[in-house]
Order: C-alpha cells, then structure tokens, then sequence
C-alpha cells in the first residue's frame, strides 16, 4: 500500500492556524536565542567543575562523552518524541508546536527551534540523572551537552536558511531534507548519520 501523502507547504503558517494548533508564545522568533540562553550554561556548567576540582582531563573526558552521547540523544528524540503521534488534545497540540509544525511548514522560521522553557526543562531533568549517577563531574558532561546543543540548533536553522559549500554541512543538509521531502519516517539523525546507519532508518539512494 502506498505511503499517505503527508501535508506540506512551502509558505509561513497562516496566523488563524497558528492560533488553533500552536501553544502561544512557545516559538521562537529570533534564532540567535539559543546562543543567549545556552552560552551562560555552558560557561557555568563547565566553570563550577572547575571550582569543584575537576580535573582538566576529566573535563575533556567529560565534554568528549557528552559529544558521543548527543549523537544518541538526539537520534532518539526525534524518532520517538517528536514524531510521536498523540490523540490527547494537550499532547497533541504540544507535539505540534515542538515539531510537527515545522514538518507541516518546514520554511517558516518560527518553528524551526524548541522553545527554550521546554529545552530548559529537558537540560534540567538530564542534569539531574547525570549528577545522580557522576556527582559533580555530571557538570562538565553537562557543559558539553549545553555545547552539542548549540551545534545542533544553528546547523538545522542554517540547513532550512543557508546553502554553504563546506561538504560536511551540504551531506547534513541534503540528509535533512531528504526527511523532510522524502520520508518523514527516515533519517532522522542530524549532526551524524551514524545512528541511522546502525538502526537501519538511512534513506538510500
């Protein structure tokens, strides 16, 4: 049986959808601001392990880690979160706003990032189940993720606004697109396919 055609349009959200199916406020309209709000919490995440006596290899250890374990975290977010189909009203208008908004509309700017409140709550809840099982060392872990997600947020605004050259950024781009245009239900990793590869969701050409 062929695939249900899923609904997509090049143009901005109308207002009046925006309204019925998107939580007010819970956008972002400047795509900078994840700059502004993580930057801070990098920078302390990794300045308390230093205050706390970390060591400067266990630091790198730290941010290293955090790097392996992003490429896992965010596989998993997007293929069981943010696609996750909901018929409860709330949930269903909270999954619309945080993604499927933007598959509906993926050129409009406003829904291209999470709203910092809901990354905000998700960094806390991670930071307290890695400082429950690392102590203080869960803090450069959590720098590092502060970092990732920075990565992260940037290289998919610019993947939707930009069309640099560099090899790297054209094979995540056209890797993204693909999900978008081709399969919604593939390619799901973003800053590495690897995940992909290994759970057999890449789309082949």
């Amino acid at each position: 049986m062929a695939k249900e055609k899923l609904f997509l349009s090049h143009k901005n959200m109308p207002e009046d959808r925006v309204e019925d199916e998107m939580f007010k406020g819970f956008y972002v309209y400047n795509p900078h601001i994840v700059f502004y709000v993580y930057t801070p919490v990098a920078i302390l995440n990794i300045g308390l392990a230093i205050y706390m006596g970390v060591l400067w290899w266990q630091i790198a250890l730290g941010l290293m880690v955090a790097v392996a374990f992003w490429t896992v975290f965010e596989y998993s977010m997007h293929r069981y979160l943010f696609h996750f189909e909901s018929e409860n009203p709330f949930w269903k208008k909270f999954f619309y706003t945080i993604h499927h908004g933007h598959h509906d509309y993926p050129n409009d700017n406003r829904f291209m990032l999470v709203h910092p409140i809901i990354s905000l709550v998700a960094f806390v809840i991670l930071w307290g189940l890695f400082y429950l099982i690392a102590g203080h060392y869960a803090h450069a872990f959590m720098g590092g993720i502060g970092i990732c997600y920075m990565f992260y947020d940037w290289l998919h605004f610019a993947s939707h606004n930009y069309n640099y050259k560099n090899k790297y950024f054209q094979m995540l781009k056209v890797h993204h697109m693909r999900h978008h245009y081709e399969d919604n239900d593939k390619n799901f990793a973003f800053t590495t396919l690897i995940w992909d590869i290994i759970m057999k969701t890449l789309l082949r050409n």
